[in-house]
């Protein structure tokens, strides 16, 4: 392949990308890859929805888009262990932080020991900060089953969404203006 043309033009990037994601185990792989170092990495954001959107943009179909969300949200899931486990590791780890962010984690940490699951939930749905939930479940020493289940249902269903929206907002797109196909390698 012309490394010229590859780099000059969108819909040939886009149809190599959507083969390497869609048609390769190794796609999935970089994909859970990604997902979980992104997830894993505490009080460093880094976005895996935009990735998530345009994959949904370009899946080839419908069962595709459930395969990104589940993959995503379990290596998402799997990548906020993390913080649980920095938890667990005690005050220590906490006195290196701002008072702040530890009153915080233990101020969450009381709710968590009255809402549990819902609460984790709600925040691995949401954009809210997560990883200060994986820390007050681990300071608290919540049932780590509970908090991989909750956090691995609300990182699914938020990256199914994601996916979705990227899949029929695409397909939105690309009716309203059929010019967009050839961008997208369709």
């Amino acid at each position: 392949m012309d490394l010229g043309l590859f780099l000059k033009s969108p819909e040939v990037v886009a149809a190599w990308f959507a083969n390497l994601v869609f048609s390769t185990p190794f796609g999935m792989i970089i994909l859970f890859v990604f997902a979980l170092i992104a997830n894993a990495t505490l009080f460093l954001p880094i976005a895996v929805e935009p990735v998530v959107f345009l994959l949904g943009i370009i899946a080839p179909n419908i069962f595709m888009v459930f395969v990104l969300g589940i993959v995503t949200g379990t290596a998402a899931a799997v990548g906020e262990m993390s913080g649980y486990i920095l938890g667990l590791l005690g005050i220590k780890t906490l006195h290196k932080m701002s008072k702040k962010r530890v009153d915080k984690i233990f101020e969450l940490g009381e709710r968590l020991a009255e809402r549990g699951t819902w609460l984790i939930f709600v925040f691995a749905f949401t954009p809210l900060p997560f990883d200060l939930i994986g820390i007050a479940a681990g300071v608290i020493k919540y049932d780590p089953k509970k908090f991989f289940v909750a956090a691995w249902a609300g990182k699914v269903a938020r990256y199914l969404v994601v996916a979705f929206i990227g899949y029929y907002g695409g397909i939105a797109l690309i009716t309203a203006m059929p010019w967009l196909k050839t961008l997208v390698g369709m």
